[in-house]
């Protein structure tokens, strides 16, 4: 997987967070406050796909060796991630355009609150994990360039959520769904 595409997929995964932290950044948090959020979105976000890429590898492992899979199982698992990576894109579009998540500005920042909404915004990191797993794209530092630009969007969402959660906000996980279907049919072959 080349920069330009670990980055893109990391700006695309990084847009749930960023669209939650513009929405929610309405409320003025501390800078303390705003890098305990950003670490714990972070460390979500390095953590999801790192398990999924290993339960991918975990199924292809399985595929092979325990169930003795014979064929183009290469092709079949690309074609697999790339479709779930498109899914994925279409599942982000299809949210923002229902507009499901409206109440999250009177989401609790602290404790237990703060892990679910680490935990929600970092699952579509998990998907593309294992679509990782089975694209074979197995390099660690894919985890950690997403979870470091899911962490700084957050951070940037709190920040300056106050002055352009108007303009940019319900756009955000728009337009990450979009970028993830497009990924998707890169990594199949047909763009």
């Amino acid at each position: 997987m080349s920069l330009w595409e670990t980055l893109v997929l990391a700006v695309a995964l990084g847009t749930d967070a960023f669209s939650v932290a513009i929405v929610c950044g309405v409320q003025q948090f501390t800078k303390k406050c705003i890098i305990k959020i950003s670490i714990v979105i972070a460390l979500f976000h390095i953590t999801m796909p790192l398990l999924g890429i290993y339960g991918g590898k975990y199924i292809v492992y399985t595929l092979v060796n325990v169930f003795k899979f014979q064929g183009n199982l290469n092709g079949i698992l690309n074609l697999a991630g790339a479709g779930l990576l498109m899914f994925l894109g279409a599942y982000m579009v299809i949210e923002r355009w229902l507009e499901t998540d409206e109440e999250l500005c009177n989401f609790n920042f602290a404790g237990w609150g703060l892990v679910v909404l680490a935990f929600s915004v970092s699952i579509d990191s998990l998907s593309t994990g294992i679509s990782l797993g089975f694209l074979g794209n197995i390099n660690l530092a894919i985890p950690l360039i997403i979870g470091l630009t899911a962490g700084g969007m957050m951070a940037a969402g709190l920040h300056f959520g106050s002055k352009i959660g108007c303009l940019l906000g319900k756009k955000a996980q728009f337009l990450g769904g979009v970028a993830l279907i497009i990924l998707g049919f890169h990594f199949s072959g047909l763009i």
